[in-house]
């Protein structure tokens, strides 16, 4: 008799249904829930520790030692979450949020699912230390959950696929290795941000919470359904999708049972389900009063912003809608949505993804690669598990598995933004359809010729190799250049990409020019390019999504100064320029820092101790862009502010500038007049 398909299931009378799943659990495999033995569990682990270890010594740039460092902007979200909810509220400090937060009556909220924070309770509550120190460790953790969910999954498919070889331990661990090392999870370690967080964590207990579900279906007991439904109320709680997937699951069994009329498992499948979404609700009434949505016109950066206003009044102010669909398919299913440079890593996202039918985006949408060159060996098998689920799955169990997950990667592909991020949410699909396929292939490996098989080997080889060299080279490409760019990294990777291409190329360098004048280029730039302008007065970058990036300032050449001085008890200056001013007075609670210009702009720092005495302050004065006022004190960061008119700077009567030099702006400018 051949295969039954999903869409037969469907038509199938109860008695239908129950045969294959009874004999199914005539196989080992079934009895004791498709679990990792003793040795395939240990090779698991260590797939997923060394892919967990390199994610940190990404993350690190090779430093694990910083491991703990405070992060960047919205690195300390969820600890300021976790402690907000302890203290019984959810709303956050606005200054913490920022841009991110949410204004709902009066209140500032996070849209972030809240998942993460509450892991957090146990250090952020009773103390500050930790804020925006554990994101790393956080992510580390999802990749190593992430990991041996994968290697649970590919052994839970085993028993299913007809004539499928045992196969061997180190499957599993290469299993687990590959799905942090060869797909786009990699991405995330380019910065400890809440973005990747959520996102890792969503991915991850989505996973987890499938593979539960599965476990609970094939033994049901009370303890692994209670499991089953913890795991996917904290999935959902981390990132609706896909972390919605396992609930799904679990409401589609509770389908099949009402199929089979056994009702009261039906209907406790259906509560739990219910229940698993009802912590995401409960969270979000609290904070947005919807249960499923969220104001993004309360959004502060929707407030403050043009282009965000444009888009939600483009589309009727939802985030959300089938009109992004084919646009956001496009971009995420496309073989070629990469671009290459001469520049080491000599990968980047390439040209951003138009919009199909002008469609109205959020910002600077299409920077990013698909899941087809992200994650290649597991969309490989993806193609052929997807035929296998739909054409032989006899127990209908792993359609339903594939359903959930495709179903929630649904609610990525109708946002109204392309984020190579966003290609995370779209991996528990990918890998659930992938398992079957991994054994649908062992079982007619010996089948092939031997020239087959080393071709094939050698396919996969290289292919998983390129996705992870392409991940590798978008997250060097997004930590230095793009998201919250430290500008020690940025002048690091640049000086490493110009010793490189020294040595291949030799001179002149590649998309480096100088100019002279007081502005950066705003039109007819490429993802790459240097501009140098005056005499290494400032060195920059450029890409398409953060525009123009610092690398390095030289003191005294008209934009960063040294300057060297006494601060006094009355307001004097300490820089000034064309209707602009930078002042300094010294009060009994520390020295304030003031910037004020003729227009009203005016930017304070906080009172802060420094000694008595002449003091050198590091000024950044730059009129390039962003327009930036900065000053610090060795370490420091006295005073920051982009956007304000700091045309013609000049240190002030009684400050002395000592000149300082560019060492990686000069060697480019020597490279151009070789």
């Amino acid at each position: 008799m051949p295969p039954r398909s999903c869409a037969d299931y469907l038509s199938s009378n109860v008695s239908q249904v129950v045969a294959p799943v009874e004999d199914d659990r005539e196989s080992s495999d079934v009895i004791d829930g498709g679990r990792l033995s003793k040795a395939e569990r240990k090779c698991a682990r260590i797939g997923a520790l060394v892919g967990v270890l390199f994610f940190v010594m990404l993350a690190t740039w090779g430093q694990p030692w910083r491991m703990f460092d405070t992060g960047p902007f919205s690195s300390d979200f969820y600890d300021v979450q976790a402690r907000s909810m302890v203290h019984g509220k959810m709303d956050v400090p606005a200054d913490v949020t920022q841009i991110e937060g949410v204004v709902v009556n009066g209140r500032t909220q996070m849209y972030f699912g809240v998942g993460p924070a509450l892991m957090r309770v146990p250090f952020s509550s009773w103390t500050t230390f930790f804020d925006g120190r554990l994101s790393i460790l956080s992510m580390s953790v999802a990749g190593g959950v992430l990991a041996m969910a994968v290697a649970r999954l590919l052994k839970r498919a085993h028993s299913l696929v007809g004539g499928a070889p045992p196969g061997r331990p180190w499957w599993f661990g290469l299993s687990a290795a590959a799905s942090i090392l060869c797909t786009p999870v990699l991405y995330a370690s380019s910065r400890a941000m809440v973005y990747h967080e959520a996102i890792i964590w969503g991915c991850a207990a989505s996973l987890a919470g499938l593979d539960l579900v599965l476990r609970w279906w094939r033994e049901p007991t009370r303890r692994r359904f209670v499991a089953a439904v913890l795991v996917a109320a904290f999935a959902v709680s981390c990132r609706l999708t896909p972390g919605i997937a396992p609930a799904l699951a679990i409401g589609f069994f509770g389908v099949v049972l009402a199929f089979r009329r056994q009702w009261l498992g039906a209907l406790t499948a259906v509560v739990g389900a219910l229940v698993a979404l009802l912590g995401f609700a409960l969270f979000n009434w609290l904070r947005f009063r919807s249960l499923f949505s969220q104001q993004a016109d309360a959004q502060v950066y929707s407030q403050i912003d043009e282009t965000r206003r444009q888009f939600l009044d483009a589309n009727g102010g939802q985030v959300v809608g089938p009109q992004f669909l084919p646009t956001t398919i496009l971009r995420y299913f496309s073989p070629v949505a990469m671009g290459w440079q001469r520049m080491f890593p000599f990968v980047n996202f390439g040209p951003l993804q138009r919009p199909v039918g002008g469609v109205v985006f959020d910002g600077v949408s299409g920077q990013s690669s698909s899941i087809i060159l992200g994650a290649p060996v597991f969309v490989f098998f993806a193609v052929i598990g997807a035929w296998w689920t739909a054409k032989s799955d006899r127990t209908r169990q792993w359609c339903v598995l594939a359903a959930a997950a495709v179903i929630a990667a649904l609610g990525t592909l109708a946002f109204g933004s392309i984020q190579h991020r966003y290609l995370i949410d779209l991996l528990p699909a990918v890998v659930v359809l992938a398992c079957p396929g991994v054994w649908v292939l062992g079982k007619r490996w010996d089948s092939f010729s031997n020239l087959t098989r080393r071709s094939l080997v050698a396919i996969a080889a290289f292919v998983s190799l390129f996705g992870m060299w392409l991940q590798v080279g978008l997250s060097l490409e997004n930590r230095a250049f793009i998201m919250n760019p430290d500008a020690s990294e940025t002048r690091a990777l640049v000086a490493f990409q110009n010793g490189i291409d020294r040595r291949l190329f030799g001179s002149p360098p590649a998309n480096v020019k100088q100019l002279i004048g007081e502005d950066l280029p705003r039109t007819g730039n490429v993802d790459g390019e240097l501009v140098i302008l005056d005499n290494c007065a400032g060195l920059y970058h450029y890409s398409a999504l953060s525009k123009w990036v610092v690398v390095e300032r030289k003191a005294g050449e008209g934009r960063r100064f040294v300057v060297t001085g006494m601060i006094g008890e009355g307001k004097a200056p300490v820089m000034q320029g064309f209707e602009w001013s930078l002042t300094a007075r010294r009060m009994p609670e520390g020295v304030v820092f003031a910037y004020d210009a003729t227009n009203g702009r005016h930017e304070e720092s906080k009172p802060v101790q420094l000694p008595d005495g002449p003091l050198t302050l590091d000024v950044v004065a730059d009129q390039a862009q962003p327009s930036t006022i900065a000053i610090r004190h060795g370490d420091t960061v006295l005073l920051e502010a982009f956007f304000v008119g700091v045309q013609y700077p000049e240190p002030a009567p009684g400050w002395a500038s000592t000149p300082g030099s560019a060492p990686l702006c000069e060697s480019l400018l020597s490279r151009i007049k070789e």
